[in-house]
């Protein structure tokens, strides 16, 4: 009975499992072998085809609207202010408010960050930057986007920036 496999033993199993059903993520590396972080995610003594859940955390900062008044006695107005959460899922938690439902809309978009939307905005220019880095279910996560509004960042990424 083998109770340890050597971690190169291991990953060279993960090399050449097949990857049926990866799901790409928008600034996502295309899918590979596993990371070591990966290879590294099995249980101790249990069978090497059955991995545990790959994790997902990610940093998401959102900065802006801009303020369009400018500050009592200033010629300019105020920078936008910027704001971070951390999101972690499988179990959803971290300090983002609303963790359950933006992993949810991360789990029913493969992990993409920004989809299409239906939704009509009104055409107000309050720029919106938002930035996400991190994993999602193990695979690397770097996104970064303008967006014209509130609305329009709101229609293309669910509940993942609602804080």
């Amino acid at each position: 009975m083998i109770t340890h496999i050597p971690a190169a033993l291991l990953a060279a199993l993960l090399l050449a499992a097949p990857t049926a059903g990866v799901a790409s993520t928008a600034g996502a590396a295309p899918a590979g072998p596993p990371s070591p972080a990966e290879a590294s995610s099995f249980l101790p003594g249990a069978s090497p085809f059955l991995p545990t859940a790959p994790a997902t955390t990610l940093r998401l900062t959102v900065t802006g609207p801009a303020t369009t008044a400018p500050a009592p006695g200033a010629a300019v107005p105020a920078a936008p202010a910027s704001r971070t959460v951390t999101l972690h899922c499988g179990p959803a938690g971290g300090d983002h408010p609303r963790a359950e439902a933006a992993c949810a809309d991360l789990d029913a978009s493969g992990g993409r960050v920004d989809r299409d939307s239906d939704t009509a905005c009104v055409l107000l220019y309050d720029p919106v930057e938002v930035r996400a880095e991190g994993v999602w279910r193990g695979r690397p996560v770097s996104f970064a986007r303008q967006y014209g509004n509130s609305c329009e960042l709101g229609a293309r990424t669910g509940a993942v920036f609602s804080f």
